[in-house]
């Protein structure tokens, strides 16, 4: 079983590399949406009431750190049942 999920992470890192996994340190809001499959109302939501991931705000500009987003994804993760 450990060895399946081991493969089946390996493959999903393929699939994110050969989905052009953003090149760029920081995304601005739609970016940050499209790459976590999270709307961008939503995160606009959370910035306003606070719970969603961290953002850097410099002038009107709004932006993501991709390490940021994933670590807060995968906040998310949870262990199946045995």
């Amino acid at each position: 079983m450990e060895e399946l999920m081991r493969e089946a992470l390996v493959r999903l890192d393929r699939i994110e590399a050969g989905l052009g996994a953003p090149q760029r340190e920081y995304l601005d809001t739609e970016a940050a949406a499209a790459f976590t499959s999270i709307s961008s109302v939503q995160l606009s939501e959370w910035r306003s009431r606070g719970g969603g991931p961290r953002y850097l705000k410099l002038g009107r500009k709004v932006l993501y750190r991709v390490a940021d987003l994933r670590e807060f994804v995968d906040s998310f993760a949870r262990e199946a049942l045995q």
